[in-house]
């Protein structure tokens, strides 16, 4: 145990001699490392050079000073942005990066920062970029698109809880927030909740200014409710763009479906062909199962009790 206590001691004494104050459990991943960037710069070259020699020789307090000061002597070049953030993320440093930003207090015009979103996207580096949104979201003038980015990123990964956080923060200072309410509303629609869909349909019928596609909630909230005549109403006010998708078609096929026994498909059949076009292979036969006579058949000893 003595033994034990003096080793700890000594590989403290070195650690602190080296000026390092981060763990390196991540030392294999700084070594290897291999998208830290090169600036063309000649001003931002050297000191960028030495950040990732430093970065990747793991001597991280140095490195750290390096990249703080090169981006204060270089504040406009991306690629240094970039490395700074990628050596605060293999450390999972991320709480100091935030405040190093938030600290910085970019402008919402920041082309520079506008950028660096920009080049994390094409980059693929959608971790990263949502670090640094989150710290953009504690700096003034950032925190509505940031919590915007921050919830579609969720709800593409099917984090609904995350996602409807950010989206009541913008909720809570913009109200009518039209993008807000629409991502509130299909997010409802994944977790089956008809009644608050509900809800945010009928704001959305206030709010929407740019886009006016909202019916497909009324209809489908309807619809799960039970309420087929009042899903049919909305589906038959809809725009032309949003009765040509297949979610929306389909509600209403089924919609008409429950409420009679051989509907007819005229009002759907010209926006089902619209689809096709765009790429859709349902057959029409399959789509709308009365259209043919075997289709007709089993639909009658469907509604009749003898299937």
């Amino acid at each position: 145990m003595k033994f034990r206590i003096i080793y700890i001691l000594y590989l403290c004494s070195i650690l602190i001699s080296l000026g390092c104050r981060y763990p390196i459990a991540k030392q294999d991943e700084l070594e290897s490392d291999t998208l830290f960037l090169e600036v063309t710069n000649a001003k931002a070259s050297d000191c960028n050079a030495e950040g990732i020699r430093l970065s990747k020789s793991v001597q991280l307090d140095q490195a750290e000073s390096v990249w703080d000061k090169c981006i204060q002597t270089n504040p406009n070049e991306v690629s240094v942005h970039l490395n700074r953030l990628r050596f605060y993320f293999l450390l999972d440093e991320f709480e100091i990066l935030k405040e190093k930003v938030a600290k910085e207090g970019p402008s919402r015009s920041s082309v520079t920062y506008t950028t660096i979103l920009k080049e994390l996207e094409i980059r693929l580096r959608n971790e990263e970029k949502i670090v640094l949104l989150d710290a953009l979201s504690r700096v003034k003038g950032w925190e509505l698109y940031a919590y915007e980015e921050l919830a579609n990123y969720y709800i593409q990964t099917g984090n609904f809880v995350y996602a409807e956080g950010y989206l009541n923060q913008i909720l809570e200072v913009v109200p009518f927030h039209e993008n807000a309410l629409y991502g509130m509303a299909d997010i409802q629609v994944q977790k089956n909740n008809w009644y608050s869909l509900l809800d945010y349909a009928k704001s959305l019928e206030i709010a929407a200014k740019k886009n006016k596609e909202f019916h497909f909630y009324f209809v489908k909230a309807n619809y799960e409710l039970g309420r087929y005549e009042e899903a049919l109403k909305w589906a038959e006010s809809a725009t032309a763009s949003e009765k040509t998708q297949i979610g929306f078609l389909e509600v209403w096929r089924d919609t008409l479906l429950v409420l009679k026994d051989f509907p007819k498909w005229d009002g759907l059949l010209p926006y089902y062909r619209k689809a096709v076009e765009k790429g859709y292979a349902v057959p029409e036969s399959v789509f709308f199962p009365t259209l043919s006579k075997e289709g007709k058949d089993i639909r009658k000893a469907s509604r009749s009790g003898r299937s």
